[in-house]
């Protein structure tokens, strides 16, 4: 039987408020958006969802004190429990070429149940850049069913959507067939890069050159963020080529309730500028 204490790090005697804190350290550790192991964030879900409850935390301990005849000591949840909780803190906020219910259901895979025959489902894509997903987009959207019918749908892409992930709208695709009830329409979103910044999961990375004596005595510059604020950058004495600089927390949005943001990276390009021979002269001996 699992041990949802130490699966959080916590003893067995912590309130409420210290479970959810442990759960949420680790919920950002193990995000698959975030490069983390889905199977672990299943678990820390499992787990906090069980010892946050009053009445399934009693009935664990319960049962891994003393065992539960017929049951041979396991204790079940329903999966819907850890789709909940990943709505809770993470919706929107997934990686890219997922497939998402509307509403920001999250398929962490177990037994399929048979859907009844339906319509087919029909797929379009929408186009946006990094800069735009910084923040939640609202786009309005033709559709040309099978059907010849067309339809106009408004789309709602979460803030630091991830490139090619699909959301999927029950009931609002073909609906050529009257017997059967509508197929789905799934709304690809493709992210492109913009001003400046790729994207490496929720991190933006962007160059900045600058010459050989700014290298070596330091300096800084202003550096324009996607979100149009100008922040301060300070490049070192020494700075060899290539140096990497961090800006922890000013990258794509994760989930706002939690405030989690990406970093940016800004890698620093040097160059030689052509110098006369009077200027050589100048610096040879410095």
């Amino acid at each position: 039987m699992k041990n949802y204490y130490n699966i959080l790090g916590v003893s067995e005697d912590a309130n409420t408020s210290d479970i959810t804190k442990a759960f949420k350290g680790l919920a950002k550790k193990y995000h698959p958006d975030r490069g983390g192991d889905a199977e672990k964030f299943k678990e820390i879900n499992e787990a906090h969802n069980t010892l946050k409850n009053s009445n399934k935390r009693t009935e664990y301990d319960t049962i891994r004190k003393y065992g539960s005849s017929g049951s041979g000591g396991n204790f079940h949840f329903q999966s819907g429990n850890v789709n909940d909780m990943f709505n809770e803190f993470f919706s929107g906020s997934f990686g890219g070429g997922e497939d998402m219910d509307f509403g920001g259901r999250f398929n962490f895979g177990g037994p399929k149940q048979r859907r009844p025959r339906t319509n087919q489902s029909i797929k379009i894509g929408v186009t946006v850049s990094i800069k735009e997903v910084f923040n939640k987009i609202e786009r309005t959207l033709s559709v040309n069913l099978p059907s010849g019918k067309q339809e106009i749908v408004n789309v709602t892409i979460p803030a630091g959507c991830q490139n090619g992930i699909n959301f999927r709208y029950r009931g609002m695709g073909d609906n050529s067939d009257p017997n059967l009830p509508r197929g789905d329409l799934i709304v690809v979103v493709t992210v492109l890069e913009s001003d400046g910044f790729t994207r490496q999961g929720n991190d933006l990375h962007t160059v900045k050159t600058i010459d050989c004596f700014q290298a070596i005595r330091g300096c800084g510059f202003k550096l324009k963020c996607l979100d149009d604020n100008v922040i301060n950058v300070k490049v070192p004495p020494a700075t060899q080529p290539g140096t990497i600089l961090s800006i922890t927390g000013r990258g794509m949005p994760v989930h706002d309730a939690l405030n989690i943001r990406g970093n940016i990276y800004v890698k620093i390009h040097i160059i030689i500028p052509e110098l006369s021979n009077t200027d050589l002269n100048k610096i040879k001996d410095l």
